[in-house]
């Protein structure tokens, strides 16, 4: 399992689920992670919950760092329009880090330029799919995983994105425990 922290990009008008279930899988999994905001501390989601981050956008050392994650809503177009986002995104990019999005939020690593020839998912509406125009397929998977580059497809997608960065980040053999710790799937019976 890799020991260093994993720094989350949130902006206003973030999708809460896809910022809090992978954020909880991955801390259920030992792995330390860290909120960065965008424009402030205290970040509104898309229906009015608000969460606090640990530091600033612009406070981020990206070697200190294992990788990056971008929840998706309205707070992916923020993102793709913040140059520090693009920065640090084709930073850990480069070092073949972490790069994982999910929903709305792979438009940001479309604009970093990082996904040339990949295989991603994302949220099914045209108004994001037309932006990812450098991918070479978009499966409807609900997380896929391509290298260093996660995507999740959306809202409902965010327990799979999280052990799907949980496999990525070395705990793997861990997964299948957490899962039926945390009922999922859940089977009548």
């Amino acid at each position: 399992m890799n020991k260093q922290p994993v720094i989350v990009l949130v902006a206003p008008g973030f999708e809460e689920v896809e910022l809090v279930a992978p954020v909880d899988i991955l801390r259920r999994l030992g792995i330390e992670v860290v909120l960065a905001g965008v424009s402030g501390l205290t970040v509104e989601g898309a229906h009015g919950i608000c969460v606090r981050a640990d530091m600033l956008l612009v406070d981020v050392e990206p070697e200190k760092y294992c990788g990056v994650i971008l929840p998706g809503g309205q707070a992916a177009w923020t993102l793709r329009d913040t140059p520090a986002a693009l920065a640090l995104v084709r930073e850990m990019h480069s070092a073949e880090k972490l790069v994982a999005a999910i929903c709305a939020a792979p438009i940001v690593l479309e604009a970093a330029g990082v996904l040339s020839g990949r295989r991603v998912t994302s949220y099914p509406a045209p108004g994001v799919r037309d932006e990812l125009t450098s991918v070479k397929c978009i499966s409807e998977e609900q997380a896929v995983t391509d290298g260093h580059i996660i995507t999740g497809r959306g809202p409902g997608a965010a327990l799979d994105f999280g052990f799907a960065l949980g496999a990525y980040l070395g705990c793997e053999s861990r997964i299948a425990a957490l899962k039926e710790e945390m009922c999922y799937p859940y089977t009548a019976g």
